[in-house]
């Protein structure tokens, strides 16, 4: 028979202390739905408690988020870190094949997005004329 008085002292898993898994462990699920964290409690079922909380209503299914593509028409390109460009003149996002001006419809009288506006580029472009 195990001596339970010594549980503090030592490792729970020694002795198969009942105190153990509830003392030091924490558990949860991750909803498949919600990428939420379940706790879990010790003994019940994982199956359980994702039923409960799937029809608790706190479930909110993520919304399948579309890729960003490139606005070009007829290019499927998904649009990534690696694989994409803002065009200097008219601020549009591309891919790469798409990333000169005569390659997307590209409006110089457009302000470029976060840069400088419409009024700054006329007077670039009066100067450069």
């Amino acid at each position: 028979m195990a001596n339970f008085s010594d549980c503090g002292k030592h490792c729970y898993e020694s002795h198969s202390c009942p105190k153990g898994r509830v003392a030091t462990d924490r558990r949860v699920i991750v909803c498949p739905l919600c990428s939420a964290a379940v706790p879990l409690a010790h003994g019940e079922d994982e199956n359980q408690v994702w039923e409960r909380h799937a029809t608790s209503g706190s479930c909110v299914p993520k919304q399948a988020t579309k890729p960003n593509r490139c606005p070009v028409k007829g290019c499927k390109e998904k649009l990534t870190f690696s694989n994409s460009c803002d065009c200097g003149t008219c601020g549009l996002k591309v891919c790469l094949k798409h990333r000169f001006e005569d390659q997307h419809d590209c409006c110089p009288r457009h302000p470029k997005r976060g840069g400088k506006d419409l009024l700054q580029q006329f007077a670039r472009l009066v100067k450069v004329s």
